[in-house]
């Protein structure tokens, strides 16, 4: 596995991930009106941001994206994996990661988990702080979270 920052040539493949990871990993906690709404609440192009400001990286298996992080001082923003590398030490490497780069200040972590991540969250050493609606994007759809923190 070969981690790395993002790229603007990625946003496709990554999209592909984000796509896959919601619509196949989130299926059994998340109605399918909720799950199409969200896998396609999100354009390739909204990554650009997070991949020019550094904060978008991606694990790599062969040479294939195989899940994405973004990270930023304090909060853990997206952390995605697609089904086909679930439960293969990608999710954890990336969240490692994420943890160091939003720690740089010394800050707590913080992160809007979706109900189907909690526990692998609660892993690292997250904590459940409250119940929630996803609060980043530009969406009005209502997707329930998990609200956790790393002290």
């Amino acid at each position: 596995m070969n981690i790395r920052q993002g790229k603007p040539d990625d946003i496709f493949e990554i999209a592909e991930i984000y796509n896959n990871s919601v619509r196949e990993l989130c299926k059994n906690e998340y109605s399918q009106e909720i799950i199409s709404l969200w896998a396609s609440s999100v354009t390739p192009e909204s990554r650009l941001k997070s991949i020019k400001n550094g904060s978008l990286w991606v694990a790599e298996i062969e040479g294939k994206i195989a899940g994405y992080l973004v990270s930023v001082s304090g909060e853990l923003i997206a952390l995605f994996i697609g089904s086909s590398f679930s439960g293969f030490g990608i999710g954890r490497a990336l969240g490692e990661l994420g943890i160091s780069l939003a720690r740089k200040d010394g800050k707590e972590v913080k992160l809007e988990s979706t109900l189907t991540a909690a526990p692998f969250y609660e892993k690292l050493g997250f904590v459940e702080v409250n119940r929630g609606n996803f609060t980043h994007g530009n969406s009005d759809i209502k997707i329930p979270i998990i609200n956790m923190v790393l002290s």
